[in-house]
């Protein structure tokens, strides 16, 4: 079996502006095992100012796997990426393909004994001016989308009030409203944002504020729900912030977190805790994209997952999976179903 990593870099078709950074490109790197005709592919795309390890460390990390796979088991090997969550996962994405594909079912179906043959997404919306969102926001809800998610925190929290409101407005009560602000408020702005937010009736906020006991206090009086993304490293951390009994919605992203394996023990935290588990990729390649979508149809709820980025790029290694009516449809060969083109 032959173990190989390459480089890419994907431009967006527009900068993706968060509270900690405008996003123009993506860089990751591919990882391939090649088994006589069949090929797993997983993908590693760290992002500066979100992730802990950077490109560099990754693909190190990975070309020590390289060289280490096939002569130790390969479940040191993984362990021995735990610290490079991206990396595991690109390794475990890659080994989990080439499992179903051997098996002959979809990676979902290898995941879990039932899954979804299409996952409903949310559509994001990430220009900061209050004409383009709403243009932006009215667009997708024409496509058939009906959740939004918007990047809040980059500018005042009076312009994001009035940019959520307009685009309330615009769309109607019957499109679901997220907002992301990447911990981008202290707490206390946090509670009284979200209490002026309330009327534009939002679902629930990620990372209102940095860290899970500043999260779960912002939840513990907020108007809206709230939860956890970027606060909530590992399994161990969403375990902790479930616990707090202030957190009801956890993000789960299989690549940050370290892979399709990891991302459903997660998953089967939250439905044991009663909490929602929303399952998001990272503006990654298609190839991360449909992990990510793999772990969103075994995890098997009708909420609306953040795994519809790929039309956010204006290139990509491989066709994106179709998306129908504000779903993604979930591809039915056997293993990813998704291969460099």
């Amino acid at each position: 079996m032959s173990f190989d990593v390459g480089p890419y870099e994907l431009p967006l078709v527009s900068p993706m502006v968060t509270s900690y950074r405008s996003i123009e490109s993506r860089r990751g790197v591919l990882v391939s095992l090649a088994e006589g005709r069949l090929t797993g592919w997983g993908d590693a795309c760290p992002m500066v100012g979100w992730s802990r390890s950077s490109l560099n460390e990754v693909t190190n990390q990975l070309t020590v796997a390289a060289a280490r796979f096939g002569s130790e088991p390969l479940d040191d090997v993984l362990d021995m990426l735990a610290a490079v969550p991206e990396a595991r996962a690109a390794l475990a994405g890659a080994v989990y393909d080439l499992s179903a594909q051997r098996a002959g079912i979809p990676l979902a179906r290898l995941l879990a004994d039932t899954a979804v043959e299409r996952v409903r997404v949310n559509a994001s919306i990430g220009a900061t001016e209050t004409d383009r969102a709403v243009d932006e926001a009215s667009q997708a809800v024409t496509a058939g989308f009906t959740t939004l998610k918007l990047k809040v925190g980059a500018a005042s929290p009076a312009v994001d009030v009035a940019r959520v409101g307009a685009i309330r407005r615009a769309v109607g009560d019957d499109v679901e409203i997220r907002l992301d602000a990447n911990g981008a408020w202290d707490v206390d702005t946090a509670i009284e944002t979200l209490h002026r937010l309330a009327d534009s009736g939002v679902a629930f906020c990620e990372e209102p504020t940095a860290g899970i006991d500043a999260i779960a206090t912002v939840g513990s009086q907020s108007s809206v729900p709230v939860a956890v993304d970027e606060s909530a490293r590992t399994v161990d951390d969403i375990a902790r912030a479930l616990s707090s009994g202030a957190i009801n919605v956890v993000v789960v992203k299989p690549q940050a977190l370290g892979g399709p394996d990891v991302a459903m023990r997660a998953i089967d935290l939250a439905r044991t805790a009663g909490a929602t588990a929303v399952v998001t990729s990272m503006i990654d390649s298609a190839i991360g994209v449909a992990h990510a979508v793999h772990v969103a149809a075994a995890a098997g709820s009708e909420v609306a997952h953040g795994v519809a980025t790929s039309m956010l790029l204006a290139d990509d290694v491989a066709r994106g999976l179709p998306i129908e009516d504000g779903h993604v449809v979930v591809p039915t060969r056997p293993g990813l179903g998704v291969s460099p083109t």
